[in-house]
Protein backbone atom coordinates (compact mmCIF):
# COMPACT_ATOMS: atom_id res chain seq x y z
CA UNK A 1 0.00 0.00 0.00
CA UNK A 2 1.36 3.40 -0.56
CA UNK A 3 -1.14 6.03 1.57
CA UNK A 4 -4.13 4.75 -0.74
CA UNK A 5 -6.13 4.30 2.15
CA UNK A 6 -5.58 7.77 3.37
CA UNK A 7 -9.30 9.34 2.89
CA UNK A 8 -9.54 11.91 0.60
CA UNK A 9 -7.66 14.67 1.04
CA UNK A 10 -10.69 17.38 0.54
CA UNK A 11 -13.11 15.22 3.20
CA UNK A 12 -9.86 14.56 5.44
CA UNK A 13 -9.12 17.91 6.28
CA UNK A 14 -9.77 19.60 9.71
CA UNK A 15 -13.57 20.91 10.36
CA UNK A 16 -15.51 18.52 8.02
CA UNK A 17 -18.87 18.43 10.05
CA UNK A 18 -16.69 19.61 13.29
CA UNK A 19 -15.44 22.68 15.22
CA UNK A 20 -12.03 23.28 16.13
CA UNK A 21 -11.60 22.88 19.94
CA UNK A 22 -14.60 21.19 20.20
CA UNK A 23 -14.52 17.44 21.10
CA UNK A 24 -16.74 14.80 19.33
CA UNK A 25 -17.77 13.81 23.16
CA UNK A 26 -18.93 17.07 23.51
CA UNK A 27 -20.52 18.02 19.90
CA UNK A 28 -22.31 14.72 20.17
CA UNK A 29 -22.93 13.56 23.37
CA UNK A 30 -21.65 10.12 22.86
CA UNK A 31 -18.63 8.34 24.08
CA UNK A 32 -16.51 6.10 23.44
CA UNK A 33 -17.73 3.17 21.09
CA UNK A 34 -20.89 4.91 20.20
CA UNK A 35 -19.58 8.11 18.52
CA UNK A 36 -17.62 6.05 15.92
CA UNK A 37 -18.68 6.08 12.53
CA UNK A 38 -15.80 4.68 10.48
CA UNK A 39 -14.34 1.38 10.39
CA UNK A 40 -10.99 0.58 8.54
CA UNK A 41 -10.13 -3.09 8.82
CA UNK A 42 -6.27 -4.37 7.88
CA UNK A 43 -7.62 -7.65 6.96
CA UNK A 44 -3.96 -8.78 5.78
CA UNK A 45 -0.59 -7.45 6.38
CA UNK A 46 0.44 -8.62 2.87
CA UNK A 47 0.14 -7.63 -0.82
CA UNK A 48 1.00 -8.73 -4.26
CA UNK A 49 2.46 -6.21 -5.33
CA UNK A 50 5.61 -4.07 -3.98
CA UNK A 51 5.27 -0.59 -4.90
CA UNK A 52 8.49 1.51 -4.58
CA UNK A 53 7.11 4.10 -2.35
CA UNK A 54 5.18 2.36 -0.17
CA UNK A 55 5.12 3.35 3.14
CA UNK A 56 4.13 -0.44 3.89
CA UNK A 57 7.77 -1.62 4.34
CA UNK A 58 7.44 -4.61 6.56
CA UNK A 59 4.48 -7.07 4.56
CA UNK A 60 4.17 -10.03 6.11
CA UNK A 61 1.99 -12.85 5.44
CA UNK A 62 -0.27 -11.46 8.45
CA UNK A 63 -4.01 -12.00 8.08
CA UNK A 64 -6.86 -11.33 10.87
CA UNK A 65 -8.40 -14.03 12.25
CA UNK A 66 -12.11 -14.54 12.24
CA UNK A 67 -12.57 -14.16 16.16
CA UNK A 68 -10.76 -10.75 15.57
CA UNK A 69 -12.71 -9.29 12.49
CA UNK A 70 -15.82 -10.70 14.31
CA UNK A 71 -14.90 -8.65 17.52
CA UNK A 72 -14.09 -5.24 15.17
CA UNK A 73 -17.72 -6.32 13.54
CA UNK A 74 -19.69 -5.87 17.01
CA UNK A 75 -18.24 -2.52 17.56
CA UNK A 76 -19.36 -1.19 14.40
CA UNK A 77 -23.23 -2.49 15.82
CA UNK A 78 -22.49 -1.34 18.78
CA UNK A 79 -22.37 2.66 17.18
CA UNK A 80 -24.77 4.58 18.08
CA UNK A 81 -24.49 6.33 14.36
CA UNK A 82 -27.43 5.89 11.85
CA UNK A 83 -25.10 4.81 9.36
CA UNK A 84 -21.87 3.39 9.79
CA UNK A 85 -18.91 3.06 6.86
CA UNK A 86 -17.08 -0.61 7.18
CA UNK A 87 -14.11 -0.21 4.71
CA UNK A 88 -11.58 -3.61 3.66
CA UNK A 89 -8.49 -2.59 3.65
CA UNK A 90 -5.04 -4.29 3.57
CA UNK A 91 -2.19 -4.84 2.01
CA UNK A 92 -4.34 -5.74 -0.52
CA UNK A 93 -7.62 -6.85 0.72
CA UNK A 94 -8.60 -9.37 -1.82
CA UNK A 95 -6.22 -11.95 -0.78
CA UNK A 96 -8.81 -11.91 1.90
CA UNK A 97 -11.98 -11.89 -0.13
CA UNK A 98 -13.61 -15.05 1.18
CA UNK A 99 -13.38 -12.78 5.02
CA UNK A 100 -14.90 -10.13 3.28
CA UNK A 101 -17.43 -11.55 2.21
CA UNK A 102 -18.27 -13.28 5.67
CA UNK A 103 -17.93 -10.25 7.40
CA UNK A 104 -20.40 -7.93 5.12
CA UNK A 105 -22.98 -11.55 5.78
CA UNK A 106 -22.60 -11.55 9.51
CA UNK A 107 -23.28 -7.47 9.81
CA UNK A 108 -26.56 -7.61 7.29
CA UNK A 109 -27.96 -10.77 9.18
CA UNK A 110 -27.07 -9.14 12.83
CA UNK A 111 -27.96 -5.43 12.03
CA UNK A 112 -29.41 -3.70 14.24
CA UNK A 113 -32.74 -2.04 13.74
CA UNK A 114 -32.65 1.54 11.84
CA UNK A 115 -29.17 0.98 11.17
CA UNK A 116 -27.18 1.07 7.81
CA UNK A 117 -24.33 -0.11 7.35
CA UNK A 118 -22.26 1.16 4.16
CA UNK A 119 -18.96 -0.33 2.54
CA UNK A 120 -15.97 0.27 1.01
CA UNK A 121 -12.45 -1.19 -0.36
CA UNK A 122 -9.01 -0.51 -1.59
CA UNK A 123 -7.26 -2.52 -3.76
CA UNK A 124 -4.58 -2.33 -6.30
CA UNK A 125 -7.15 -3.68 -8.72
CA UNK A 126 -4.98 -6.92 -9.98
CA UNK A 127 -7.35 -9.43 -7.69
CA UNK A 128 -10.55 -8.45 -9.23
CA UNK A 129 -12.30 -11.37 -10.79
CA UNK A 130 -15.33 -11.65 -12.30
CA UNK A 131 -16.93 -13.11 -8.87
CA UNK A 132 -15.74 -10.18 -6.63
CA UNK A 133 -16.69 -7.37 -9.33
CA UNK A 134 -20.19 -9.15 -9.13
CA UNK A 135 -20.16 -9.19 -5.43
CA UNK A 136 -18.96 -5.70 -4.85
CA UNK A 137 -21.69 -4.31 -7.41
CA UNK A 138 -24.08 -6.49 -5.28
CA UNK A 139 -23.59 -5.23 -1.56
CA UNK A 140 -23.12 -1.72 -3.32
CA UNK A 141 -19.19 -1.16 -2.31
CA UNK A 142 -17.63 2.13 -2.62
CA UNK A 143 -14.33 0.98 -4.37
CA UNK A 144 -11.28 2.62 -4.83
CA UNK A 145 -8.39 1.48 -7.12
CA UNK A 146 -4.95 2.55 -6.77
CA UNK A 147 -3.59 2.79 -10.15
CA UNK A 148 -1.24 5.82 -11.45
CA UNK A 149 -1.81 6.11 -15.43
CA UNK A 150 0.18 5.92 -18.27
CA UNK A 151 2.88 3.00 -17.91
CA UNK A 152 5.57 5.52 -16.95
CA UNK A 153 4.09 6.34 -13.90
CA UNK A 154 2.47 3.41 -13.01
CA UNK A 155 5.63 1.22 -13.51
CA UNK A 156 6.50 1.67 -9.62
CA UNK A 157 3.79 -0.70 -8.84
CA UNK A 158 5.14 -2.92 -11.12
CA UNK A 159 6.12 -3.60 -14.77
CA UNK A 160 2.74 -5.84 -15.83
CA UNK A 161 0.25 -3.79 -13.82
CA UNK A 162 -0.81 -1.40 -16.41
CA UNK A 163 -2.23 -3.85 -19.35
CA UNK A 164 -4.20 -5.85 -16.25
CA UNK A 165 -5.93 -2.50 -15.21
CA UNK A 166 -6.10 -1.08 -17.90
CA UNK A 167 -8.58 -4.15 -19.02
CA UNK A 168 -10.13 -3.59 -15.76
CA UNK A 169 -11.24 -0.25 -16.29
CA UNK A 170 -12.59 -1.31 -19.76
CA UNK A 171 -14.37 -4.27 -18.28
CA UNK A 172 -15.96 -2.37 -15.32
CA UNK A 173 -16.96 0.17 -17.85
CA UNK A 174 -18.78 -2.17 -20.12
CA UNK A 175 -20.10 -5.16 -17.75
CA UNK A 176 -20.99 -2.19 -14.86
CA UNK A 177 -21.59 0.58 -16.44
CA UNK A 178 -23.89 1.77 -13.48
CA UNK A 179 -21.22 0.57 -10.71
CA UNK A 180 -18.57 2.15 -12.35
CA UNK A 181 -20.00 5.69 -12.83
CA UNK A 182 -21.22 5.91 -8.99
CA UNK A 183 -19.20 3.60 -7.06
CA UNK A 184 -15.90 3.49 -8.62
CA UNK A 185 -12.65 5.78 -7.50
CA UNK A 186 -9.37 5.73 -9.24
CA UNK A 187 -6.61 6.81 -6.79
CA UNK A 188 -3.23 8.12 -8.06
CA UNK A 189 -0.54 8.79 -5.75
CA UNK A 190 2.29 10.95 -7.31
CA UNK A 191 5.90 12.01 -6.32
CA UNK A 192 8.65 13.61 -7.72
CA UNK A 193 9.86 10.65 -10.30
CA UNK A 194 5.91 10.10 -11.43
CA UNK A 195 4.82 14.15 -10.80
CA UNK A 196 6.43 14.81 -15.20
CA UNK A 197 3.48 12.07 -15.96
CA UNK A 198 0.82 13.33 -14.06
CA UNK A 199 -1.48 15.42 -16.49
CA UNK A 200 -0.96 12.55 -19.25
CA UNK A 201 -1.72 9.84 -16.73
CA UNK A 202 -5.01 12.72 -15.61
CA UNK A 203 -5.57 12.53 -19.62
CA UNK A 204 -5.65 8.61 -19.56
CA UNK A 205 -8.26 8.22 -17.17
CA UNK A 206 -10.69 10.38 -18.38
CA UNK A 207 -10.30 8.50 -21.99
CA UNK A 208 -11.18 5.65 -19.90
CA UNK A 209 -14.29 7.25 -18.43
CA UNK A 210 -13.37 7.16 -14.81
CA UNK A 211 -15.75 9.34 -12.97
CA UNK A 212 -13.74 10.33 -9.80
CA UNK A 213 -10.11 11.08 -9.54
CA UNK A 214 -8.28 11.75 -6.44
CA UNK A 215 -4.63 12.52 -6.51
CA UNK A 216 -2.11 12.81 -3.72
CA UNK A 217 1.14 13.25 -3.22
CA UNK A 218 3.07 10.38 -1.38
CA UNK A 219 3.58 10.57 2.46
CA UNK A 220 7.09 9.53 2.18
CA UNK A 221 9.75 11.62 1.49
CA UNK A 222 12.47 9.66 0.50
CA UNK A 223 13.18 11.41 -3.39
CA UNK A 224 14.53 14.75 -3.19
CA UNK A 225 12.22 17.62 -4.37
CA UNK A 226 14.15 21.33 -6.07
CA UNK A 227 11.84 23.90 -5.24
CA UNK A 228 12.30 25.26 -8.56
CA UNK A 229 10.17 21.91 -9.86
CA UNK A 230 7.20 23.66 -8.84
CA UNK A 231 7.36 25.64 -12.54
CA UNK A 232 7.15 21.73 -13.98
CA UNK A 233 4.18 20.79 -11.20
CA UNK A 234 2.45 23.76 -12.39
CA UNK A 235 2.68 23.53 -16.62
CA UNK A 236 1.13 19.51 -15.60
CA UNK A 237 -1.95 21.07 -13.82
CA UNK A 238 -2.05 23.62 -16.26
CA UNK A 239 -2.59 21.23 -18.56
CA UNK A 240 -5.16 18.64 -16.30
CA UNK A 241 -7.46 22.28 -15.52
CA UNK A 242 -8.06 22.73 -19.43
CA UNK A 243 -8.92 19.34 -20.01
CA UNK A 244 -11.03 19.32 -16.72
CA UNK A 245 -12.45 22.08 -17.64
CA UNK A 246 -13.35 21.37 -21.57
CA UNK A 247 -14.62 18.10 -19.64
CA UNK A 248 -17.01 20.41 -17.62
CA UNK A 249 -18.47 22.22 -20.61
CA UNK A 250 -18.94 19.11 -22.83
CA UNK A 251 -20.47 17.14 -20.10
CA UNK A 252 -20.93 19.08 -16.59
CA UNK A 253 -18.47 16.00 -15.68
CA UNK A 254 -15.70 17.12 -12.60
CA UNK A 255 -13.94 14.00 -12.01
CA UNK A 256 -10.93 15.33 -10.21
CA UNK A 257 -11.45 15.79 -6.73
CA UNK A 258 -9.80 18.70 -6.13
CA UNK A 259 -11.93 20.42 -8.01
CA UNK A 260 -15.20 19.50 -6.38
CA UNK A 261 -17.01 20.79 -4.15
CA UNK A 262 -15.94 24.22 -3.81
CA UNK A 263 -19.10 25.23 -1.74
CA UNK A 264 -17.88 22.84 1.04
CA UNK A 265 -15.31 24.42 2.23
CA UNK A 266 -15.51 24.59 6.07
CA UNK A 267 -14.72 28.22 7.60
CA UNK A 268 -12.22 29.34 8.03
CA UNK A 269 -12.13 29.35 11.77
CA UNK A 270 -12.95 25.57 11.77
CA UNK A 271 -9.35 24.84 9.62
CA UNK A 272 -6.83 27.32 12.02
CA UNK A 273 -6.25 24.21 14.35
CA UNK A 274 -6.35 20.94 14.02
CA UNK A 275 -5.29 19.14 10.43
CA UNK A 276 -6.78 15.80 9.81
CA UNK A 277 -9.96 14.36 10.78
CA UNK A 278 -8.82 11.53 12.92
CA UNK A 279 -8.54 14.20 15.89
CA UNK A 280 -12.60 13.82 15.68
CA UNK A 281 -12.43 10.16 16.96
CA UNK A 282 -14.82 9.49 14.78
CA UNK A 283 -12.95 6.57 13.07
CA UNK A 284 -10.96 3.80 13.48
CA UNK A 285 -8.77 1.60 12.20
CA UNK A 286 -7.89 -2.00 13.41
CA UNK A 287 -4.94 -4.06 12.32
CA UNK A 288 -4.55 -8.19 11.71
CA UNK A 289 -3.84 -8.64 15.56
CA UNK A 290 -7.26 -6.17 16.80
CA UNK A 291 -4.63 -3.05 18.09
CA UNK A 292 -6.75 -0.04 17.24
CA UNK A 293 -5.28 3.21 15.99
CA UNK A 294 -6.58 6.29 14.36
CA UNK A 295 -5.35 5.77 10.97
CA UNK A 296 -4.17 3.14 8.62
CA UNK A 297 -1.12 4.90 8.08
CA UNK A 298 -0.21 4.08 11.73
CA UNK A 299 -0.52 0.58 12.08
CA UNK A 300 2.39 -1.54 12.95
CA UNK A 301 1.46 -4.81 11.25
CA UNK A 302 2.75 -3.92 7.80
CA UNK A 303 5.65 -1.23 8.51
CA UNK A 304 9.18 -0.43 10.38
CA UNK A 305 8.49 3.41 11.33
CA UNK A 306 12.20 4.48 10.92
CA UNK A 307 12.16 7.76 12.49
CA UNK A 308 12.68 8.06 16.38
CA UNK A 309 10.32 11.16 16.14
CA UNK A 310 7.64 9.63 14.49
CA UNK A 311 7.77 6.39 16.53
CA UNK A 312 7.77 8.50 19.43
CA UNK A 313 4.67 10.77 18.44
CA UNK A 314 2.53 7.74 17.70
CA UNK A 315 2.85 5.46 20.74
CA UNK A 316 1.62 7.77 23.12
CA UNK A 317 -1.42 7.39 20.43
CA UNK A 318 -1.71 3.68 20.31
CA UNK A 319 -5.34 2.45 21.32
CA UNK A 320 -4.51 -1.07 22.38
CA UNK A 321 -6.65 -4.05 21.67
CA UNK A 322 -10.23 -3.91 21.08
CA UNK A 323 -10.42 -7.17 22.83
CA UNK A 324 -9.30 -5.38 25.90
CA UNK A 325 -10.71 -4.06 29.11
CA UNK A 326 -10.86 -0.67 28.93
CA UNK A 327 -11.26 0.03 25.49
CA UNK A 328 -14.17 2.56 25.13
CA UNK A 329 -12.18 5.12 27.22
CA UNK A 330 -8.59 5.23 25.44
CA UNK A 331 -10.88 5.82 22.33
CA UNK A 332 -12.01 8.47 24.22
CA UNK A 333 -8.77 9.55 25.52
CA UNK A 334 -7.34 9.45 21.73
CA UNK A 335 -8.27 13.17 20.83
CA UNK A 336 -6.13 14.51 23.67
CA UNK A 337 -3.53 12.12 22.91
CA UNK A 338 -3.06 13.03 19.69
CA UNK A 339 -3.13 17.06 20.28
CA UNK A 340 -0.42 16.13 23.12
CA UNK A 341 1.66 14.19 19.70
CA UNK A 342 2.30 18.01 17.90
CA UNK A 343 1.90 16.77 14.32
CA UNK A 344 -1.89 17.01 14.23
CA UNK A 345 -2.70 20.22 15.57
CA UNK A 346 -1.23 24.04 15.05
CA UNK A 347 -1.89 24.19 11.19
CA UNK A 348 -1.00 28.03 11.23
CA UNK A 349 2.47 27.01 12.76
CA UNK A 350 3.38 24.82 10.30
CA UNK A 351 5.78 25.61 7.25
CA UNK A 352 7.61 24.43 4.36
CA UNK A 353 10.72 25.98 2.43
CA UNK A 354 7.83 27.57 -0.11
CA UNK A 355 6.72 30.05 3.13
CA UNK A 356 4.81 29.78 6.25
CA UNK A 357 1.47 27.92 6.17
CA UNK A 358 -0.40 31.11 8.38
CA UNK A 359 0.47 33.30 5.19
CA UNK A 360 -0.85 31.41 2.92
CA UNK A 361 -3.56 32.32 0.94
CA UNK A 362 -4.54 28.65 0.85
CA UNK A 363 -4.40 27.59 4.38
CA UNK A 364 -8.68 27.20 4.80
CA UNK A 365 -8.30 24.58 2.07
CA UNK A 366 -5.08 22.90 1.96
CA UNK A 367 -4.83 19.40 3.69
CA UNK A 368 -1.81 17.70 4.49
CA UNK A 369 -1.22 13.96 6.35
CA UNK A 370 0.65 14.91 9.28
CA UNK A 371 2.08 12.01 9.16
CA UNK A 372 3.94 12.79 6.19
CA UNK A 373 5.86 15.48 8.76
CA UNK A 374 7.06 12.15 10.84
CA UNK A 375 8.45 10.64 7.33
CA UNK A 376 10.51 13.58 6.39
CA UNK A 377 14.13 12.11 7.05
CA UNK A 378 15.89 13.83 10.03
CA UNK A 379 13.35 15.72 11.02
CA UNK A 380 12.07 16.05 14.38
CA UNK A 381 10.15 19.68 14.40
CA UNK A 382 6.39 18.83 13.99
CA UNK A 383 5.48 21.72 12.00
CA UNK A 384 8.07 21.58 9.20
CA UNK A 385 6.18 20.07 6.30
CA UNK A 386 7.63 18.46 3.58
CA UNK A 387 8.27 20.51 0.48
CA UNK A 388 6.93 18.49 -2.34
CA UNK A 389 3.60 18.02 -0.60
CA UNK A 390 3.36 21.71 -0.40
CA UNK A 391 4.04 22.30 -3.80
CA UNK A 392 1.06 20.24 -4.54
CA UNK A 393 -0.95 21.88 -2.69
CA UNK A 394 0.11 25.50 -3.75
CA UNK A 395 -0.39 24.05 -7.30
CA UNK A 396 -3.31 22.31 -7.08
CA UNK A 397 -5.65 25.10 -5.14
CA UNK A 398 -4.54 27.64 -7.16
CA UNK A 399 -6.04 25.55 -10.33
CA UNK A 400 -9.10 24.67 -7.74
CA UNK A 401 -10.00 28.31 -7.38
CA UNK A 402 -10.25 29.19 -11.13
CA UNK A 403 -12.02 25.65 -11.11
CA UNK A 404 -15.90 26.52 -12.02
CA UNK A 405 -18.36 26.04 -8.86
CA UNK A 406 -20.96 23.47 -9.44
CA UNK A 407 -24.32 25.63 -8.63
CA UNK A 408 -26.01 24.32 -5.21
CA UNK A 409 -29.78 23.46 -5.47
CA UNK A 410 -30.67 27.28 -4.08
CA UNK A 411 -28.40 28.98 -6.72
CA UNK A 412 -31.05 27.26 -9.60
CA UNK A 413 -33.29 28.84 -7.74
CA UNK A 414 -32.42 31.89 -7.26
CA UNK A 415 -28.87 32.39 -8.46
CA UNK A 416 -25.84 32.83 -6.01
CA UNK A 417 -24.49 36.08 -5.28
CA UNK A 418 -22.38 37.97 -7.53
CA UNK A 419 -23.98 35.71 -10.37
CA UNK A 420 -22.98 38.07 -13.47
CA UNK A 421 -19.58 38.31 -12.40
CA UNK A 422 -19.36 34.63 -12.05
CA UNK A 423 -20.81 33.74 -14.89
CA UNK A 424 -18.06 36.62 -17.15
CA UNK A 425 -15.50 34.66 -15.24
CA UNK A 426 -16.46 30.88 -16.48
CA UNK A 427 -16.93 32.87 -20.14
CA UNK A 428 -13.59 33.86 -20.07
CA UNK A 429 -11.87 30.49 -18.28
CA UNK A 430 -14.05 28.40 -21.39
CA UNK A 431 -12.32 31.02 -23.64
CA UNK A 432 -9.14 30.28 -22.39
CA UNK A 433 -9.21 26.63 -22.68
CA UNK A 434 -10.76 26.39 -26.43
Amino acid sequence: MDGRHTPDPRKCASGYGAAAGISPIERTGMTGIEQLRFFNLILTADCNLRCGYCYQNAKKPLRMRWETLRAALDLARASARREVGVYFLGGEPLLEFPMIRRAVEYLEKNRPPARRFTYGISTNGTLLTDEICAFLVDRGFETQISFDGVPEAQKSRGQETFAVLDRLLDRLREEHPSFYRRSVRVAVTTSPETMPHLADSIDYLLSKGAREIVVMPSILADSPWELGRIEELDAQFERIFRASLRLWRERGETPLSVFRNKHDEPPAEETEDSMCGLVRGETVAIDVDGQAYGCTVHASSYQEIRSPFLRSCLASMRMGSIVEDGFAARLDAFPEAARAAGLFHNKRRKRSAYGRCAECAYLQQCAVCPTSIGHLPGNADPDRVPDFYCAYNLVSLKYRALFPSRPRPRDLLMGPPGLAEEMERWRILADAAR
